[in-house]
């Protein structure tokens, strides 16, 4: 098998910097891996340089493929911005708790699917339905459960109240 060659896109001294540098340790792993390939003196295939750092073989391929193909912003760390939680602007908090605070378009009580909806309809932000679930508690909203299912088991006015 023939060794992947590393593209030069910072210099090895660079790279070095780089490795040393860094604060963010699953970054700087990474980094690791690219100074043992790149290094002047003794550099070894992306395969043996995953070993020393606890990654696969086929991780240390990949690190110096990403590295080749996108440069150093190719080693940062992907996962930081998937999944990131959505910001709403205060004025458009203001009008997601004025339309919390009137029934939902279906007349019925406003759940997580249909907070998430409103919102995607009316900013165009895309939440999941826990997701609205979660904004209806912070909000002070709860859980509204029916009446006891026996009729004697709910006073006359408990029974009044769920007509």
């Amino acid at each position: 098998m023939t060794r992947l060659p590393a593209v030069p896109h910072l210099p090895p001294a660079e790279i070095d910097q780089r490795y040393r540098n860094c604060s963010d340790a699953a970054e700087k792993t990474r980094w690791h891996v690219l100074w043992l390939v790149t290094r002047p003196d003794q550099p070894i295939s992306a395969t043996a340089a995953a070993r020393p750092v606890g990654f696969t073989p086929a991780w240390g391929r990949a690190i110096l493929k990403r590295y080749n193909a996108h440069g150093p912003e190719g080693l940062t760390d992907r996962r930081r911005d998937n999944g990131a939680r959505y910001e709403m602007t205060p004025p458009q908090r203001a009008e997601r708790l004025a339309a919390l605070r009137n029934p939902p378009p279906d007349h019925g009580l406003w759940s997580g699917p249909k907070v998430a909806a409103f919102v995607r309809g009316r900013f165009g932000i895309t939440i999941v339905d826990q997701t609205g679930w979660q904004r209806l508690k912070e909000l002070g909203f709860r859980l509204v459960v029916p009446r006891p299912r026996h009729p004697k088991g709910a006073t006359a006015f408990q029974q009044q109240e769920w007509l």
